[in-house]
């Protein structure tokens, strides 16, 4: 049956179930939910007795199948959790999961691709022996047929794979094919009236015949995040955990501190908890976090040093400029790919400036506060450009510093940058470093290139 966490959680309190539960999605908010269920199912003083966790990739069917059958040693319900169940994917869609591995791989998730890769081995049959004889980096090479691609193709990523498998302490163990076969037996048969079994999977497929049977027989929480077309967790939802976790933390936010963190949040949820933890720490026992605390322990998982370089460009500041390169390139920024979105956020501020002094000359003041911009330049809930009201308000504020006649030449000079950085053979950090002296240069001081 398909429910939400709260109706779960209710009906665990009650007394009612469910007891059997698979729990899949995003990774924070799979262990999350799976710790908040295990502590109402099993009290912290009971847990020693009548808990008993398992590693589904490590653990054979028998043994899991064994604890469940087993009495628990203390009064009250015994729960048996096994994690990174591996019976929910189907040989028949190999090819999908084998295009994830390396999707994952390519957009530097490898622990979640290497888990991925391991559940892939075992949809194939492979055993703990088998892997185990794959000691030699060549072994790679047979395995590349599992992706449906000419083995050069894939020879550096299932090298990649293994080389991380192996680094990690990552393995395979033997496991018969029956073992679906045998949790939906289990599932058409019942638990024993003590029992509670909650899985959790990194990946399923839903038109598998165990899925369907455990969400007709059992409690299936999808617990997927809402994302963006780009793939970014929604805005919603990042602002919904934000909010809660800094309730939970007693603290107030700045509006400006607030919107830094969201543009720096990338596509993981764990990554913005961390970093989150991280900021609470460095703020101690202040009351409000401020755009200058965000600034300085926030690492950039989203796009959010577009906001932080092009304020430091606003404000003619080359030293706070300077630094924002120095840490984007730390980070593995390749100075190439820095120069489009500049020029985009370029071309914003022109767009701005233009309305300024066009259409909305009459109702854009200078100095303008966030809330006076809300009342005042918003038409049913809509900005005057495209985006976030907030970053829109914030382009007119950066625009106030500029002419249009100095926006089109910082266009010109990042064309110009480009063209350098694809063909002059010059050290691309100075290219970059000589683009951002020019642009924080006054009007009259700055230079046409030769």
């Amino acid at each position: 049956m398909k429910r939400n966490l709260e109706a779960v959680l209710a009906e665990i309190r009650k007394g009612k179930g469910p007891w059997l539960l698979l729990l899949h999605g995003d990774d924070y908010q799979v262990h999350s939910a799976g710790k908040v269920i295990l502590d109402l199912l099993v009290p912290p003083e009971k847990r020693d007795f009548n808990l008993e966790r398992f590693d589904g990739r490590n653990v054979p069917w028998d043994e899991i199948e064994s604890a469940l059958m087993t009495p628990p040693f203390l009064p009250g319900t015994k729960a048996v959790f096994v994690d990174n169940a591996p019976y929910f994917l189907s040989r028949e869609h190999k090819g999908e999961l084998s295009a994830r591995v390396l999707q994952l791989w390519g957009e530097g998730k490898k622990e979640e691709g290497a888990r991925l890769f391991l559940d892939l081995l075992i949809l194939e049959g492979w055993t703990k022996e088998r892997w185990e004889r794959l000691q030699e980096p060549s072994s790679a090479t047979g395995l590349a047929e599992l992706f449906g691609a000419d083995k050069r193709e894939v020879w550096e990523e299932v090298e990649g794979l293994l080389a991380f498998c192996r680094s990690s302490g990552m393995n395979l163990s033997q496991r018969r094919g029956s073992e679906g076969q045998r949790l939906m037996q289990l599932l058409e048969q019942g638990l024993p009236s003590w029992g509670a079994l909650l899985m959790t999977a990194s990946h399923v497929d839903r038109r598998t015949r165990l899925y369907k049977l455990f969400e007709e027989r059992g409690s299936v929480l999808d617990l997927a995040l809402e994302r963006e077309r780009s793939g970014r967790i929604s805005r919603e939802i990042l602002s919904e955990f934000l909010d809660r976790r800094l309730k939970e933390a007693g603290k107030k936010i700045e509006a400006q501190a607030r919107e830094m963190i969201l543009a720096r949040a990338g596509g993981e949820l764990w990554a913005v908890h961390q970093e989150l933890e991280k900021l609470l720490l460095y703020v101690g026992e202040e009351p409000w976090i401020k755009a200058q605390d965000v600034e300085e322990t926030l690492s950039d998982q989203g796009e959010g040093w577009v906001f932080d370089l092009t304020k430091a460009l606003a404000a003619r500041d080359s030293v706070a400029a300077l630094g924002h390169l120095a840490r984007l390139l730390s980070q593995g920024h390749h100075p190439l790919a820095l120069v489009a979105p500049v020029a985009s956020e370029v071309r914003r501020l022109m767009a701005a400036r233009q309305l300024m002094e066009g259409e909305l000359r009459e109702r854009w003041k200078a100095g303008m506060s966030y809330p006076q911009f809300q009342q005042g330049m918003l038409h049913d809930g809509a900005a005057p450009l495209p985006g976030n009201p907030y970053f829109v308000y914030m382009s007119f504020k950066s625009a106030e510093n500029f002419t249009l006649k100095e926006l089109v030449r910082y266009l010109d000079l990042l064309y110009q940058t480009d063209i350098r950085l694809k063909s002059s053979g010059q050290p691309p950090r100075l290219v970059m470093e000589r683009l951002i002296l020019e642009m924080c240069r006054p009007l009259g001081a700055m230079q046409n290139e030769n």
